[in-house]
């Protein structure tokens, strides 16, 4: 089931998008920008939620934070890449959040690997 956002948090989330598009984010770290789009829908939606921000203001995140949504978004794209290819996949439940894994897939494609190329 898909999530239904209020229409401020998509505008909101699209102008981010599309700020961190023209500044060639996506292309520097050869990621797509859906996760990024999920990723700040439910971001800006918890903080409307529990009242820490005013969504209609410029500046929503310090550096630090933005920073830090930044660094999320990089390490969460890649984390789907290598689900979407099949070498992880993930659990979770209530009671767990999302843990990734290697598949038997990705077991085999990590022996394979020479300890150079981790580097």
């Amino acid at each position: 089931m898909s999530k239904i956002y209020q229409p401020v948090v998509r505008k909101k989330t699209e102008e981010i998008i599309e700020i961190l598009k023209e500044s060639g984010f996506f292309d520097d770290y050869e990621i797509n920008s859906d996760f990024a789009h999920k990723y700040f829908c439910d971001k800006l939606t918890d903080l409307l939620i529990i009242g820490e921000i005013n969504i209609e203001e410029d500046e929503l995140f310090s550096e630090d934070e933005f920073e830090r949504c930044l660094t999320e978004i990089v390490a969460g794209s890649t984390l789907y890449m290598l689900k979407t290819k099949g070498l992880i996949n993930s659990y979770e439940d209530d009671d767990t959040p999302e843990t990734f894994f290697l598949t038997e897939e990705g077991k085999k494609v990590l022996k394979n690997l020479k300890s150079d190329d981790l580097i």
